[in-house]
């Protein structure tokens, strides 16, 4: 970075494999710190990189440098949602201005914080973006001098993926110079970077913070455990239609049907819509299956199926919900899955995917409090006229011939 004399205007080119080797070494020690052992389960990998442009605010680095190239690759663990412990590897690409010739690079081995001071206010998909600052230190190599150095920045995130947020990114910068080297200016190099952060980490998971909470502990359920038997219990209750379903719970307390319909008829054609209570477990768009291979709603399913087979002139709309766990935007896309899955179960049994078009409704219309998450994990089959497309209301109109 700095000359061997203060005065001097040509000091010698260092040879460009040197640079070329500490850059290599720096971005692997830094990729490394990637792959040395996965933390807790609380704790995640997250990447963020960083090239800029470098304007010296010193002199004589003012005076004799061009504004420079500036890289840095800093991976890291996030502690939580707003602490990041992270390491740096940066180069610092020294262009000599008009009249001098000793273009050079300074190497930055640093270790240091990132702090996300809003991201409790944020979606907790947006794991990535929003407002950070962060602030580093340790080790500079430039030229034969090893020195001291620190850098802090500020910057913002805008989270375009669930794994990938960019954003523009300012820092200041110091490389600490020994004022006892003969020869030497003493002032430190300082300067200012203008760049971008490319920051990458896992995409959220909703369900990653349930362990602690009682409410989703108790969403556990057991492999081979039908949910409705536990959600819809019948005993010394009034159940009219002896179907096994309290009368309180029974969408249909004058007519026998199984509890995965709430107690109704399964007639996915006729003028009523068609409740089902898919056995979808927290934050999943499967099936569960018992230990004999079937799936614990074949039956229920395999009935609707023959009942749209029967009537030609029969259209559904396969709607999924999802409870209220989880973000809106994840409970949304949850939903569609859902409705997918009981779309390819049909088609599998040989009804036309044109007869049974999809939506999702996501967590817009509980089917009752959410004290009871499982009932509100379901699909429902909405009978359509001739071209009626998939409604997206909550309420359950009976269908109209």
């Amino acid at each position: 970075m700095r000359p061997t004399e203060t005065n001097s205007k040509n000091s010698g080119r260092r040879p460009w494999h040197r640079d070329l080797t500490a850059f290599a070494v720096g971005l692997a020690v830094c990729l490394a710190a990637l792959f040395v052992g996965k933390p807790a389960a609380a704790q995640e990998f997250v990447l963020h990189v960083e090239p800029a442009v470098a304007f010296w605010v010193d002199e004589p680095q003012m005076s004799r440098y061009t504004p420079v190239f500036y890289f840095a690759v800093r991976p890291g663990i996030a502690l939580g949602r707003v602490v990041s412990l992270q390491w740096s590897y940066a180069m610092l690409a020294v262009a000599a201005g008009k009249d001098y010739d000793d273009s050079s690079s300074g190497h930055f081995l640093l270790a240091g914080i990132r702090l996300r001071p809003f991201a409790t206010l944020r979606p907790k998909e947006e794991q990535l973006g929003g407002l950070f600052v962060d602030f580093n230190l340790g080790y500079v190599r430039t030229k034969d001098l090893n020195r001291f150095g620190f850098d802090t920045g500020i910057g913002y995130g805008f989270q375009v993926a669930d794994w990938f947020s960019i954003g523009p990114a300012v820092r200041y910068g110091q490389i600490v110079q020994p004022a006892e080297i003969p020869n030497r200016d003493s002032n430190d190099a300082q300067f200012v970077t203008v760049g971008i952060d490319l920051a990458f980490g896992p995409a959220y998971e909703p369900g990653a913070e349930c362990p602690a909470a009682p409410e989703c502990v108790q969403e556990e359920e057991k492999e081979d455990e039908p949910v409705v038997a536990a959600a819809l219990p019948c005993t010394n209750c009034p159940d009219d239609d002896k179907d096994g379903v309290c009368n309180a719970a029974d969408d249909c307390p004058t007519a026998e049907g199984p509890a995965e319909t709430l107690g109704c008829p399964i007639e996915p054609c006729g003028s009523k819509p068609l409740v089902v209570l898919v056995q979808f477990k927290y934050d999943s768009a499967g099936m569960p299956a018992l230990k004999e291979g079937a799936q614990t709603m074949d039956p229920v399913l395999d009935k609707i199926a023959a009942a749209i087979d029967r009537d030609p002139g029969c259209r559904v709309c396969i709607m999924g919900f999802a409870s209220e766990e989880g973000p809106t935007s994840y409970n949304q896309t949850l939903s569609e899955k859902r409705a997918g899955a009981v779309q390819d179960f049909m088609a599998a049994h040989g009804i036309q995917e044109s007869r049974m078009p999809t939506v999702g409704v996501g967590e817009r219309c509980p089917l009752i409090p959410s004290s009871t998450h499982v009932l509100n994990r379901r699909v429902e089959f909405r009978r359509l006229g001739a071209g009626d497309s998939c409604p997206t209301d909550c309420a359950r109109r009976p269908y109209t011939p």
